[in-house]
C-alpha cells in the first residue's frame, strides 16, 4: 500500500491541479475565443469549402442556383 502511494506521488504533471484560478482559465478561455471568433468570422466561406468538398467527394454536379423569372419577359411572350 505504501509503494502505491508513492507511485501516486511521483506523478508530477500528470496529477490533475488542486486548484484551478483565473492565472490558469484565462489563457484556456483566450484560446477557445480565438477559435470561436476564427469561426464566426469565416463561417460562410468554412461552409462553402465544406460544401464543394463533399460534392467533389461524392461526385455530386456543381451547385447551380435556381433560374428566375423574369417578369418583363413573360410579358413579352404574351
Amino acid at each position: 500500500m505504501n509503494l502505491f502511494i508513492n507511485l501516486f506521488s511521483l506523478m508530477g504533471p500528470l496529477r490533475p491541479p488542486e486548484y484551478l484560478g483565473p492565472e490558469t482559465l484565462m489563457p484556456l478561455a483566450s484560446i477557445l475565443a480565438a477559435i470561436a471568433g476564427f469561426f464566426l468570422l469565416f463561417w460562410r466561406i468554412i461552409v462553402k469549402f465544406v460544401k464543394t468538398l463533399y460534392r467533389k467527394v461524392r461526385g455530386l454536379p456543381d451547385e447551380v442556383p435556381p433560374e428566375v423569372e423574369d417578369p418583363a419577359e413573360e410579358e413579352q411572350e404574351k
